[in-house]
């Protein structure tokens, strides 16, 4: 966008041509005002020109691209050789900035670029795209550069492409048509000689820079929009066309993203796991308030059992997936499988980690585990965890509870072995885990503690879950009705075909008899 240095340059370069129509020229002249009023177009200029010295300009910058929510990891590294192309701005000329051509040059070549980033083993280019996901990219593109250029640019729908061709060239033909009318000026008025140098000294310079300005910004929105939706064509997310990738993730622009679709879930799905006696049926208990999952000392939980906790004065619910234990020495084969479908549901990872217990190396694991198995489904993001450590009544002093505790600043050897506990497990898990809460959650022995911290640090991943749950929504629908479609489209063609031919055999001339 052009910045507010340049929109206050250009209200001081037009404002004189507002003031002269606004009291008449000719009236001036006629009243004797324009002695009292000359000094109106010299002045702004001059206080333009200063301005312009005093406030120096910055040199073109990127748009920010901000990142979608459903992005994964590959696409926001992806999102950097956007941003190189973006960075090439100063060493375009304004006559590549009017060229039609070289936009189109540009695209091909930022196309080519990410092409080979997605796709390092294709031959070609646009080898492994479908005829739809370049149409819908470049139809998507296309669009939003018409409404942002519609809404943001004043005067686009009166300017021409030989118009547009002409900023370009715009000192050229400005300067004569500027001297030819500031000689005409001098022969009727020999004063305008002061307006004629203030305008050689202060207006050349400052038009110049508002239209290299104006030009970079046309480009660095180009070069973004272009970028969006060439990630998104690699990504795979436009396979089934444009109107199905609108209807989930909205407009894509700089100003607004990704918008709330229809085939998201309802619910965000939080997979709870841990090892045995780590405490995760009892922090679900505590979660939802009430005595639903099973709680032992042994490992009860043979299947994965859900239950639902709605969000507070909103329509919205987490989903927890009570997940088998497993052991200390590691995930085996049939631990893994039994759980891997609860993670592979999963909007969001909630490790229950034993506070007290010096035993880790299986959550390690674990974390692992989920970190290589998404890597085999790129076109996907990787559920957000939180780490929470339970049993903080069971460290020393074993024998004191008396809540609440501010690990945070300790005062108390509690709060210490704590705060202690904390800092060894984001030590450990610091790669992996976003959030980190310690609880007590012994609803048995009447022992909760910061509970309802828990649930804010489940609630500050609601965004990254509802992401990770729409992202997973979309794939499945994308793949739903295939050969449905193939056959709506199969059926559509053999009756424009039979269509055809039968429109052709009427206008057919019947032979003379």
């Amino acid at each position: 966008m052009v910045s507010i240095r340049s929109i206050i340059l250009g209200i001081l370069y037009i404002s004189p041509v507002f003031v002269y129509v606004g009291f008449g020229g000719y009236a001036l002249w006629e009243t004797g005002l324009f002695r009292w009023t000359w000094w109106i177009i010299p002045g702004c200029w001059i206080v333009a020109f200063l301005t312009a010295k005093l406030w120096p300009a910055r040199p073109p910058r990127p748009l920010p691209n901000e990142i979608p929510k459903h992005w994964t990891q590959k696409d926001e590294q992806a999102l950097r050789i956007v941003e190189e192309y973006q960075n090439r701005v100063d060493e375009c000329t304004p006559e590549e900035l009017t060229d039609l051509q070289f936009y189109l040059h540009q695209s091909q070549d930022l196309a080519r670029s990410l092409g080979k980033y997605y796709h390092p083993k294709g031959k070609e280019l646009y080898s492994s795209l479908t005829v739809v996901e370049v149409l819908a990219a470049i139809r998507l593109a296309v669009e939003d550069l018409e409404i942002w250029f519609h809404e943001s640019v004043p005067g686009s729908h009166l300017i021409t492409i030989q118009q547009w061709k002409y900023l370009g060239k715009a000192p050229k033909w400005a300067k004569r048509v500027s001297e030819v009318g500031w000689l005409a000026s001098l022969f009727l008025n020999p004063l305008n000689i002061a307006k004629y140098l203030s305008s050689k000294a202060t207006l050349q310079p400052i038009a110049e820079e508002l239209r290299t300005e104006f030009l970079a910004a046309v480009y660095l929105r180009f070069t973004r929009q272009v970028g969006f939706y060439l990630i998104e064509m690699n990504s795979g997310r436009l396979r089934r066309g444009a109107d199905r990738y609108r209807a989930t993730f909205g407009t894509q622009t700089v100003e607004s993203l990704a918008n709330p679709s229809a085939i998201a879930p309802d619910s965000v799905i939080v997979a709870v796991v841990g090892q045995v006696k780590a405490g995760k049926s009892s922090v679900i208990n505590a979660l939802i308030g009430k005595q639903e999952a099973v709680v032992d000392v042994l490992p009860s939980t043979k299947a994965v059992s859900r239950y639902r906790l709605p969000i507070p004065d909103t329509k919205e619910s987490l989903t927890f997936l009570d997940t088998p234990g497993y052991a200390d020495a590691g995930l085996s084969k049939s631990e893994f499988k039994e759980m891997e479908r609860a993670i592979q549901e999963a909007d969001v990872i909630l490790l229950v980690s034993d506070a007290h217990s010096p035993g880790k190396a299986a959550d390690v694991e674990l974390l692992q585990t989920i970190q290589n198995h998404a890597k085999s489904r790129p076109e996907l993001k990787i559920p957000p965890v939180v780490l929470c450590l339970t049993h903080i009544d069971l460290l020393s002093p074993m024998m004191e509870w008396n809540p609440p505790y501010d690990w945070e600043n300790p005062n108390r050897p509690k709060e210490e072995s704590i705060h202690a506990a904390i800092e060894s497990a984001q030590e450990l898990f610091g790669t992996f885990a976003r959030e980190t809460v310690a609880v007590c959650s012994d609803v048995a022995r009447n022992r909760t503690f910061h509970i309802e911290g828990l649930l804010a640090a489940l609630l500050t991943q609601l965004d990254a879950g509802k992401s990770v749950a729409l992202l997973k929504a979309y794939e499945r629908n994308l793949d739903q009705d295939r050969l449905s479609v193939l056959f709506d489209q199969l059926k559509t063609s053999g009756k424009t075909v039979v269509q055809m031919w039968v429109e052709e055999r009427l206008k057919r001339p019947k032979p003379l008899v």
